[in-house]
Parts: structure tokens; sequence; C-alpha cells
């Protein structure tokens, strides 16, 4: 058995489509309408934003629920991170060392935690 998706409950899948396509370079390759968006991506993985219900109001998650990446090397992190900044993404956190990786952590559509690792190299 192979995990499928994950679906990400947003209150506008538009926006939510736009950020992931700008700042993270994932592909929609289905949307319909304002209910739901679907990416890909290289591991066959895929991943949507959707709002069935029709809500206007921003979803709640749980405290420590966040949506991950991870990236090949800690100056692509420090990159995407210098990016994200200066496109006025919110960062709540980083870039930081936490074991065997450095990451930071930014604000996603409706205020999701997005976390961005990588491994750092050992000197």
């Amino acid at each position: 058995m192979r995990l499928n998706h994950l679906d990400l409950q947003v209150s506008n899948v538009t926006a939510a489509r736009a950020f992931f396509e700008t700042h993270f370079g994932l592909t929609c390759v289905y949307q319909r309408g304002e209910d739901i968006a679907f990416f890909g991506d290289d591991s066959g993985f895929e991943f949507s934003v959707s709002n069935l219900a029709g809500r206007s109001e921003r979803p709640e998650y749980p405290p420590e629920f966040h949506v991950g990446f991870i990236l090949a090397a800690a100056e692509d992190v420090l990159a995407l991170h210098d990016g994200l900044a200066g496109a006025g993404v919110p960062i709540r956190s980083g870039p930081r060392e936490a074991g065997p990786n450095l990451f930071f952590v930014c604000e996603g559509p409706d205020g999701v935690p997005v976390e961005v690792r990588a491994p750092r190299r050992v000197k």
C-alpha cells in the first residue's frame, strides 16, 4: 500500500494554489473551481488544497500541525528562506539548526505553518 495524497483545508483554494506554485514550485494538475486543487511532485505524491464546504473562515488546526518540505542542501533552505522573506511571506522561525537539519518555518495559506528543511553538512 502507498499513501496517495494529503488534503489541506483552506478558505481560498485559488490563493493557496498560487502560494504553493509561486513559492514552492508545485504544479497544479487539476483544479475544480474553488472546491479543490491537486498538485503532483516528482515522487508521485499528490497534495491537495480544498474548501469543499465553501467556508470563508480560516480552518483550525492542532497547535503542532504543519506542512513540511525537504530540500537537498542547506544552501537551498537559505535561498528559499531569503526568497520568501523578500516576497513578504511571514517567517515564524529560522533558519536554525535542529539535530542534523537546517530548517525554517513560514506561514502558508490561512496561517498554516510550512516547514522547510535540509540536512546540514557536518564540518
